[in-house]
């Protein structure tokens, strides 16, 4: 980490940071059921700051792996500690668990570069722009070896003009939807996915947005045009693809794991976005990620986001943008709705009204709430 604070020598800090932000697993916040000892080691880890591994039975080491396992972290714990001097290494069968991991990766990556090149030169050819988010975006452009950073689909933002020519496009290419939300609601939904052949075992499903943050009132709907403009393009000697700018990237990070997954957050997420605040130049793109945090309805989204680094990964704010108290207030709107945010996962009643707060009148969430009862009676009825 390009800019870290020391391991600190208790978890409580991030314990109290999960207490409402709940970490994903099975239950939720199984990993903070973890010894103290591993939990602090684990973090060093993502801190890239060697120390010795605790004293701890393997049994213990299997039930933290298993606990990290829907994170998706273990390559990226992989790719630090195989530069480790081997005092500092965990037992070498927890090592070779961690190693086969990151080789799984390696082969994904391998299969993600291929499906991505095809998909990329068909756009190409069709007069497509496209940006690529999330993992296979931060994979190839801010993790040093792609490897480490998995991902379960490919997101592809698109302008809301080019939906129904990318929706042909993939259904060209062999995929198909099951669920075309674009024309049910550009409002209400903000994504839908394309899933593969089914005798193509290697490729992910894929995920066309015409938005860069998920449906609700607080959200701004910043204009694709926008993100497109201020892209940059990536160059691996696989592929060459456009992707969103750091500070971008960073607020959509933010919004797609506080908002998006309130009470399912991964540690992954919490790494990247760590280290797309490594990449902002100081005090430019700090001061952007400030500014527009507010006006993206972000506000809150990145303040939770940028402290989940702080605690996990050592991330230090530069001075001046340390202070949350001094960064804008959130808006009155995404104020008074956070509530509903948090409480989402428990009431229905809560869901509906952060979903159905970005439709732009009564006609439309009459239309939404009629076609979601339609859906619910045909899921219990066949």
């Amino acid at each position: 980490m390009s800019n870290h604070a020391g391991v600190p020598d208790s978890t409580t800090a991030i314990r109290e940071t999960h207490n409402t932000y709940w970490l994903c697993g099975k239950p939720r916040n199984d990993l903070l059921s973890a010894p103290d000892a591993l939990l602090l080691y684990l973090s060093s880890v993502l801190r890239n700051e060697e120390i010795p591994p605790p004293e701890c039975s393997l049994e213990a080491w299997r039930l933290l792996l298993r606990s990290l396992y829907p994170h998706w972290v273990t390559p990226i714990l992989y790719g630090y500690l195989r530069s480790w001097d081997r005092a500092h290494l965990p037992p070498a069968e927890v090592m070779e668990i961690i190693r086969r991991e990151y080789l799984i990766g390696k082969v994904r990556s391998v299969q993600m570069d291929q499906q991505l090149g095809e998909i990329l030169t068909a756009a190409e050819d069709h007069g497509i722009r496209m940006l690529i988010l999330k993992g296979p975006a931060l994979a190839r452009s801010i993790y040093s070896d792609p490897a480490m950073r998995g991902g379960c689909d490919l997101d592809l933002l698109v302008c809301p003009d080019q939906v129904e020519e990318t929706e042909d496009l993939l259904v060209a290419l062999g995929y198909r939807c099951n669920n075309r939300t674009f024309a049910v609601s550009k409002n209400f939904y903000h994504e839908e996915m394309f899933l593969p052949d089914k005798n193509d075992s290697g490729c992910l499903a894929v995920e066309i947005h015409w938005r860069c943050a998920p449906s609700a009132g607080f959200v701004t709907a910043v204009p694709p045009e926008e993100l497109f403009s201020r892209a940059v393009t990536i160059s691996t000697d696989k592929l060459t693809f456009e992707t969103m700018a750091p500070v971008d990237a960073l607020l959509h990070t933010a919004l797609h794991m506080v908002f998006g997954h309130t009470r399912n957050i991964r540690l992954t997420w919490i790494h990247d976005i760590a280290l797309l605040a490594g990449q902002l130049r100081i005090p430019e793109d700090w001061a952007a990620v400030r500014d527009a945090s507010a006006t993206w309805g972000a506000r809150n989204a990145v303040e939770v986001g940028l402290t989940m680094a702080e605690v996990w990964t050592g991330l230090t704010l530069p001075q001046g943008f340390d202070d949350f108290d001094l960064w804008p207030s959130p808006s009155e709107r995404e104020a008074t709705i956070w509530p509903d945010l948090l409480r989402r996962d428990e009431s229905i009643p809560s869901s509906l009204k952060l979903s159905l707060s970005a439709l732009p009148d009564r006609r439309e969430k009459i239309h939404m709430l009629r076609y979601l009862a339609g859906r619910t009676l045909k899921n219990l009825f066949w």
